[in-house]
């Protein structure tokens, strides 16, 4: 049996949650609703029950009234009839009168109202009496005799009796009655606290009919969508779910697609995690590349503007000194496209560093419009400055002037020919804005979207014009990195860009950029004999382009090692007065020679380390800076720059 019973609650529960949530609603509401009609139909049960027996007590002492009033009348009348009789004054037969008058009435008001059948008995006993009596009394009231007779006498007698009966059966139905009007008022009272507690049942009864109604909405229903809800919040921090059991209504469905958006999402964040993994690699894979080709690159490149700038400086002017800057030329645009897709390596992986400080922007803009003012003469153009005085910003100094550089070289290059630029700075509001704009057309609205396309140059098939399609690319890459915005007007040929104003005061420049000129302190001294130079490099080309560089030299005699341990075979056996070394060995890192030089004897640790390396990366040159070298060159070689160092390390001899 208690299994029974357990089955059918369970059938139950697992019926009622697979019912719509429009029937629960319904039954949820009725629930307590049907709970307060029922109270109201009891209530209004005892009420009527109430008012019958009030009813009932009204009409016994009704009953009990006109019995007074038919033995007052019954009185009156005798009494009447015989003052009658004794002062033969006709003004007493007023009292019978009225009663004789009144008495049919009350009879027929006792006989309607009377429900109890021993009353019913006792009014078919009274009836003939009052009647006899009337009767009695009007042939009292009608004798004329002045003396009392016989018959007078008993017909008086004949009335006393019958009215000394009246009024015996009269008091047993007043008593009767009273014992009636008694228990009616009992049973009004019983009705009245039973209806009290009614009223109070029905109270208890509305109250824990909500709470029921209200307990199993919050069991069934408000318990579900809070799990659901807590299971949307577990399911947008991807985290597992725990979901209530499936049933067949809305919650239920809902349940369901719940639990498929987390399948879903699961397999999406798998896959998501899964692409971020291979993107990630594959960036690594493509910085590791171009950081490979761009140091493989840079390696003949080395060689290529090395000998160019040899072949420059020793040609007459004529077609093969032409011919030699064509290939100087040639090699540094090469450069530049190295440069720049290594530069775009860098931001994109999060490699490269922002050196932000507090930049008066004029002097800037003054010194790129100095760089680039000789090519004004190339295309008959001219560069025309509007700068609003005391402008500041928070950038990287060197990258900021690649950006200007940037955008007035593309103004001078596509820019119509005899025509004007016009670079503008000026504050709006809280930014700074930089405006390069030339007297072209605009780039077309279908085309803009193609400006920041890597190696996508607009007209590149209709232009002679050298470039890589890089430049605005890594400008608006560098401009992200320095929190500014970079674009290009719709209805004129202007580029423009933007930087935060900022109002704190300059910094002293602290930047270990490369210039120009050459900071090296040199200490050595001026001697007469050959000066002697190591050069650890092992490829050919450039182990050539060294040797092609100190035949100028003629106090200078170069050593060649291709390997670390051949160049520990020379220091061992000398001293040079100068260690040109490159980083990429056959047999290790320079590094390691460099770190072996300031470790031994006194007489090595003063040798001058100049750097010569195909490794561009800022970080690779600030770790060797830190260890001491006195200089840090990146291929391909600037030669005349070199040579200027090596003069000031290695001065000529006093003829």
């Amino acid at each position: 049996m208690p299994f029974r019973h357990l089955k059918a609650f369970s059938y139950l529960n697992q019926l009622w949650q697979d019912a719509p949530l429009t029937i629960k609603g319904i039954i949820l509401n009725t629930l307590p609703l049907t709970v307060l009609l029922a109270s109201l139909a009891l209530i209004f049960e005892s009420e009527q029950q109430a008012a019958l027996l009030e009813r009932r007590v009204q009409n016994a002492l009704q009953i009990q009234q006109d019995i007074q009033t038919l033995q007052t009348q019954l009185l009156e009348a005798s009494t009447g009839v015989r003052d009658y009789l004794l002062t033969d004054n006709s003004q007493f037969l007023s009292g019978y009168e009225s009663a004789k008058q009144a008495m049919p009435q009350l009879l027929s008001s006792l006989e309607l109202r009377l429900d109890d059948q021993a009353q019913q008995k006792l009014l078919l006993v009274i009836h003939p009496l009052v009647q006899k009596n009337l009767s009695d009394l009007a042939a009292l009231a009608s004798n004329t005799e002045k003396e009392a007779n016989e018959e007078l006498i008993h017909k008086f007698s004949s009335q006393g009796a019958a009215l000394n009966q009246l009024r015996t059966h009269l008091d047993q139905m007043s008593l009767r009655e009273s014992r009636i009007v008694e228990q009616d008022k009992k049973e009004v009272i019983y009705e009245r606290k039973r209806n009290l507690r009614i009223n109070l049942m029905a109270v208890i009864a509305g109250v824990f009919g909500s709470l029921l109604g209200v307990w199993v909405f919050t069991q069934t229903i408000v318990a579900r969508v809070r799990t659901i809800r807590d299971s949307a919040i577990h399911l947008v921090k991807s985290e597992p779910l725990a979901l209530p059991s499936i049933s067949q209504d809305e919650l239920g469905e809902l349940t369901m697609e719940l639990e498929h958006a987390s399948q879903l999402l699961k397999k999406s964040a798998q896959e998501a995690h899964q692409a971020k993994v291979e993107a990630e690699e594959a960036s690594a894979a493509k910085s590791n590349f171009l950081s490979r080709t761009s140091h493989e690159l840079r390696t003949p490149l080395n060689a290529i503007l090395g000998f160019a700038q040899i072949l420059e400086n020793d040609l007459p002017d004529g077609r093969q000194k032409d011919s030699a800057t064509l290939i100087h030329n040639a090699g540094q645009h090469l450069l530049k496209l190295i440069n720049e897709v290594l530069d775009i390596s860098r931001i994109e992986s999060g490699d490269i560093g922002m050196s932000m400080e507090v930049i008066a922007l004029n002097p800037l803009l003054e010194e790129a419009y100095h760089y680039l003012k000789p090519l004004e003469k190339v295309r008959d153009m001219s560069i025309e400055t509007r700068f609003e005085p005391g402008l500041k910003v928070r950038a990287d100094r060197q990258r900021l002037l690649q950006v200007i550089l940037n955008l007035l070289a593309n103004a001078l290059k596509y820019g119509p020919e005899n025509t004007q630029v016009t670079v503008t700075a000026y504050r709006e509001h809280d930014q700074v804005r930089v405006e390069v704009q030339d007297q072209g057309k605009g780039i077309p609205p279908e085309h803009r979207s193609r400006l920041f396309t890597p190696f996508d140059r607009l007209g590149a098939e209709r232009t002679v014009t050298e470039g890589t399609g890089l430049g605005l690319v890594l400008s608006k890459q560098l401009m992200d990195a320095m929190d500014g915005q970079i674009g290009v007007a719709e209805d004129k040929s202007m580029f423009w860009f933007s930087l935060p104003a900022c109002e704190e005061e300059l910094q002293k420049n602290m930047s270990t950029e490369p210039t120009n000129e050459l900071d090296v302190q040199v200490s050595a001294t001026v001697s007469s004999g050959k000066r002697h130079i190591l050069y650890v490099e092992d490829n050919q080309s450039n182990q050539a382009l060294m040797q092609a560089i100190m035949t100028k030299h003629r106090h200078i005699k170069l050593h060649i090692a291709a390997s670390l341990q051949e160049s520990m075979v020379w220091l061992r056996d000398m001293t040079p007065d100068l260690l040109l070394l490159d980083l990429n060995l056959p047999d290790g890192s320079g590094e390691s020679l460099i770190q072996h030089i300031q470790s031994s004897r006194d007489n090595l640790r003063d040798i001058p380390v100049v750097i010569l390396s195909a490794d561009a990366l800022p970080e690779t040159m600030q770790r060797l800076n830190t260890l001491g070298i006195t200089h840090y060159f990146t291929k391909p070689l600037n030669v005349a720059t070199f040579n200027q160092l090596l003069l000031k390390l290695l001065p000529e001899p006093k003829q």
